[in-house]
């Protein structure tokens, strides 16, 4: 029983289901599938014979309990929503029921009353085509006398013109005396050959040039609205009055509005800021060239009635206002000149983006006048006068800084035994200080290109300002200046500057220039389509000049420090009577000063430079080699005979020369050679114009033996100390009367420390 009324329902659906599968294959949204519909009972294709043998053979007993279960279940549901709409639906049933019986009533009397109107109708109709028949022949007198009434009335009006126009004029309604002319002016100029309207006319055109200085004197007024200033133009173009006539007379006028804006712009009140200044006194003018260009196209551009091209228009209002923003423009740039001066950036950059952000409704007003463009040019040009602020900042910090280290050095010379890292300390301290205050700088120029800045965004602006301007006008400039006060720096300065100078240019060389570059790149990204050209200088021109400046000073302080021992050895060699001396008993106090002033010169070298390489073998036996030629000289009582000094001669001829003032490497040691080269050189010289005696010539040996024994370990070469050592022995020897040499064993004694 559940089975067959399930079937039942099932089958009434059916149309429905067919209709829904229907509209499904019309709007395509039915999905074709190969699926056995037959045994769906929600299918239209739902057999019940197919399904009954499919549930038999595929469920157990109590599986086909269990469907039976479900269906009954299915069916009492289904039975309820039927009886529920039923019940829900009945009292709309009800009521359509009355409302269609009311209708017929409601019909019935309707057609009886459209009876009735159609009678009075054909009753209507008949009177009036009665009527009409009777009053035919009055009805054209009466249109006769019409056109005649209407003339009469019209020659009336023509001869009250000039009064009307008059009264118009007096009560300043010159739209209406306008109207009057308007209207009257065809009639005029058909009849103007009847003798009756010549006076007329003459009378009109009188008033008419009344009227015309009257709307003149309204648009000639500074104070008119822009509706006011469309209305009177089109009244003048109206009265015949020419355009270009029209168009001189109204920017004459706005003419003076202008100017005054332009001049407040040029004197502003005193202790204003930017901000306010344009807030205020550049707004104004803003506003009022706005409202001038606006009416200018309401009133002649979009104004059908004039006879010029658009192009003769729009050139004669960019010129008129590319003259008053030039007067605008230069007054700007002076103000923003002023203001770059100032200590505050932020209020700099916040006044431009004001000015530039406040142009770009003008600049879309008038494109044809380029005013983006020349705001562009001022923003650019005031950027770039800050930017040179900045960079006389950075150059007045440099040189207040080497003032600063050249004091220091001057008034606290650090004693030999004190820290020996000084000159490394003010050397840093001095190089991060130039540094930090560069970086400073680029942290204040870089609001210039905040993301909230207008004109930052421009391809034009962005990548000039960050290549060119920051990273070669600022960046670059400044650390080439740094490089070329150094390079110019003279022997008057205290030689530890130069010490110090030297050791920053070499950190330039080495990780500065690159650091400070690669720091700039990343916060000045510029727009790689506007790169500009290749920089000036570039960053290996500044390496390679980084690298000849401390070339540069290092060999100015080698011969700053090799004339100042120089000084020292040649005073000593000159003040000393070298031919009545006594027998030595210790070193001269010049050569221990000369070796104290070396090893001073170690320490403070040292603390800045490295130690470089050892060329040639720096051992006791080579340190011994002096003694042995001392002692050989001393053995065989040495005296010089011409072969002697002919096979010296030749020996020297093919030696390798010393080279006294060579390329210095950027080490201590190099440093330090330098230096004892030039001070050898000058013992060398100034022992060979003294004559010496036997004692005087012993003297040289210990003051030698003495240098050998406590320069070696400061130069880089020790076969360069011992030729220059034992040429000032050798000439000694050839400038002694009497060269009887010094054992070595007593040599050492005597200079060994007490």
């Amino acid at each position: 029983y559940y089975i067959t009324n399930n079937l039942r329902m099932s089958e009434a659906g059916v149309p429905k289901k067919r209709n829904r599968n229907r509209l499904k294959e019309f709007y395509g949204t039915k999905k074709e599938d190969n699926v056995d519909k037959t045994t769906d009972i929600n299918s239209d294709q739902f057999h019940s014979d197919v399904y009954m043998k499919d549930l038999l053979g595929k469920k157990r007993l109590h599986e086909l309990l269990g469907s039976q279960t479900t269906l009954l279940k299915e069916i009492r549901t289904l039975d309820s929503e039927m009886q529920t709409l039923v019940y829900e639906n009945y009292n709309k049933f009800i009521s359509a029921t009355d409302t269609i019986r009311r209708m017929k009533d409601d019909f019935k009397h309707m057609e009886e009353q459209m009876e009735a109107v159609m009678g009075n109708m054909d009753s209507i109709s008949t009177f009036s085509n009665a009527i009409s028949v009777n009053l035919s022949d009055s009805r054209q007198k009466i249109t006769k006398l019409s056109s005649v009434h209407n003339l009469l009335t019209k020659l009336q009006t023509l001869f009250e013109l000039p009064t009307l126009l008059r009264k118009a004029i007096q009560m300043e309604a010159y739209p209406q005396a306008v109207k009057y002319y308007s209207q009257a002016a065809a009639i005029l100029s058909q009849y103007e050959h009847v003798n009756s309207f010549d006076g007329i006319r003459d009378d009109c055109e009188n008033t008419v040039k009344l009227l015309i200085d009257a709307l003149r004197d309204t648009l000639g007024n500074p104070e008119i609205t822009a509706a006011q200033v469309v209305e009177t133009t089109d009244m003048l173009i109206e009265l015949k009055v020419p355009a270009g006539e029209v168009i001189k007379l109204y920017l004459d006028t706005a003419h003076i509005t202008l100017q005054a804006d332009i001049d407040a712009v040029g004197s502003p009140p005193e202790k204003q800021d930017i901000l306010e200044f344009l807030d205020t006194t550049g707004y104004a003018f803003l506003g009022s060239v706005s409202l001038t260009i606006s009416t200018y196209k309401s009133a002649f551009s979009e104004n059908t009635n004039l006879t010029l091209p658009g192009t003769e228009l729009e050139e004669t209002l960019s010129e008129f206002a590319y003259q008053h923003f030039s007067a605008y423009f230069e007054h700007m740039q002076s103000r923003f000149t002023i203001e770059t001066q100032g200590p505050d950036n932020a209020l700099l950059v916040r006044g431009l983006d004001r000015f530039y952000r406040r142009l770009q409704p003008v600049h879309t007003l008038l494109p044809s006048a380029s005013l983006d463009r020349i705001a562009g040019e001022i923003v650019t040009n005031t950027i770039r006068c800050r930017i040179q602020y900045f960079s006389e900042t950075l150059h007045s910090h440099y040189s207040e800084t080497v003032s600063d280290v050249k004091q220091s050095l001057l008034v606290s010379q650090p004693p030999q035994f004190e820290g020996q890292n000084t000159l490394a300390d003010i050397m840093s301290t001095m190089k991060a200080s130039l540094v930090g205050k560069l970086k400073l700088v680029l942290v204040n120029v870089k609001e210039f290109i905040s993301a909230d800045i207008t004109f930052a965004n421009k391809p034009y602006f962005r990548g000039p300002f960050c290549v060119h301007d920051i990273k070669q006008g600022l960046v670059l400039k400044y650390i080439e200046h740094i490089l070329q006060h150094v390079s110019t720096l003279g022997d008057n300065l205290p030689p530890s500057l130069l010490l110090v100078m030297a050791r920053l240019c070499l950190d330039f060389e080495t990780n500065t220039i690159s650091y400070l570059c690669n720091l700039t790149e990343e916060m000045f990204p510029p727009d790689q389509s506007a790169v500009p050209e290749q920089l000036s200088p570039t960053v290996t021109e500044l390496t390679s000049l980084a690298h000849d400046t401390v070339q540069q000073v290092l060999t100015r302080y080698v011969n700053v420090k090799g004339l100042s021992i120089s000084q020292m050895i040649h005073t000593s060699v000159k003040t000393r009577d070298w031919l009545s001396a006594v027998e030595p008993r210790n070193v001269r106090a010049a050569m221990k000063r000369v070796v104290e002033e070396i090893t001073e010169l170690d320490t403070q070298i040292g603390s800045l430079f490295e130690e470089g390489a050892v060329r040639g073998p720096n051992s006791d036996s080579s340190r011994r080699a002096l003694s042995h030629n001392g002692s050989r000289i001393a053995s065989s009582k040495y005296k010089y005979t011409p072969s002697d000094t002919e096979s010296s001669l030749l020996n020297k001829l093919f030696n390798d020369q010393v080279e006294i003032f060579g390329s210095i490497q950027f080490t201590k040691l190099s440093i330090l050679t330098g230096i004892i080269k030039i001070g050898l050189k000058a013992f060398l010289e100034s022992v060979r114009l003294r004559t010496f005696g036997k004692f005087g010539l012993q003297q040289v040996q210990v003051d030698v033996y003495y240098l050998r024994e406590y320069l070696w370990r400061f130069v880089e070469e020790e076969r360069l100390l011992n030729f220059l050592l034992e040429e000032v022995i050798s000439s000694a020897v050839d400038r002694c009367i009497d060269p009887v040499t010094m054992e070595p064993s007593v040599i050492m004694l005597l200079c060994e420390p007490s």
